[in-house]
């Protein structure tokens, strides 16, 4: 089985608003996104497919045919519009909100039909480099991610190792001033999509969940020193997305938590999903 991504991108405004909803009510549910003269984005839309190479041609599925199935479902209906106001399907609905979570969702039903059954894997809609969804085709569930950076000093030292083992094993990472990081934790929850709000979970009140239990325990501290989490836990990212993970599932509740990632370089990353 191959899996081959293509992507494509398009512009389009929109707003979000609950028809029967005052302002005030309207804010507290969608932030910025509720102003009534409308915002935009840079949308990049990933599709993945998936089967098997065709002996005679090579490939899963010839990109032309791909890219003229893009150009006339998606660009079509979404490059360059209002969408609360020419998109097909939101402005006949003005109840149905279009939230990056909906717009994946519609997305995959405008391709689905034209594709072989069980090809299409995945719809990945970036509203920003920082703030995606992924859906699969299982029904109303969609995965939501969004994008944190903070700063974190730290030394690698494990106080179960000796000394000389613990600079053979973290070699300059061990050294005793501690060095630094600009972290990145992408914060990946998943659940049905609220028909009445198009959302999986608020970004405000994700934004608020990590400001209280990232940045003010994190942000701008050195572990090893200033954070009770590690004060004999050796703070390798490892451990570190673990902690992360852990203090962030109880307060994000009713909304489930389904992937850390956390950038430590450009070089790595580390994928947590649980016990």
């Amino acid at each position: 089985m191959y899996y081959l991504t293509r992507q494509t991108a398009f512009e389009a405004s929109h707003y979000n608003r609950i028809p029967e909803l005052g302002d005030a009510e309207n804010f507290a549910l969608f932030g910025a996104a509720a102003n009534p003269n409308s915002h935009g984005h840079n949308y990049v839309l990933e599709v993945m497919v998936k089967g098997d190479v065709d002996a005679d041609d090579g490939m899963v599925i010839n990109l032309v045919t791909l890219d003229a199935l893009l150009k006339t479902e998606v660009l079509a209906n979404y490059d360059h519009k209002h969408l609360n106001r020419q998109h097909p399907v939101f402005a006949k609905n003005p109840h149905l909100q279009p939230t990056c979570e909906n717009i994946t969702m519609e997305i995959w039903q405008r391709l689905v039909p034209s594709l072989p059954e069980e090809m299409l894997h995945r719809v990945r809609l970036y509203e920003s480099t920082s703030n995606f969804a992924d859906y699969y085709g299982d029904g109303p569930m969609v995965y939501l991610t969004k994008a944190y950076e903070f700063s974190a000093a730290h030394r690698l030292h494990s106080h179960v190792l000796s000394d000389e083992e613990n600079q053979d094993i973290f070699g300059k990472c061990n050294n005793p001033a501690g060095h630094g990081h600009n972290y990145v934790l992408e914060v990946t929850v998943k659940g049905d999509v609220d028909k009445r709000t198009g959302l999986v979970a608020g970004l405000n009140f994700l934004d608020e969940i990590v400001q209280k239990q990232v940045y003010a325990r994190f942000d701008y501290k050195h572990l090893n020193v200033d954070t009770p989490e590690f004060e004999t836990l050796n703070p390798t990212s490892e451990n570190f997305v673990k902690v992360l993970w852990d203090v962030l599932v109880p307060n994000l509740r009713p909304v489930v938590l389904h992937r850390l990632r956390l950038r430590e370089t450009p070089k790595n990353h580390f994928d947590y999903y649980g016990a």
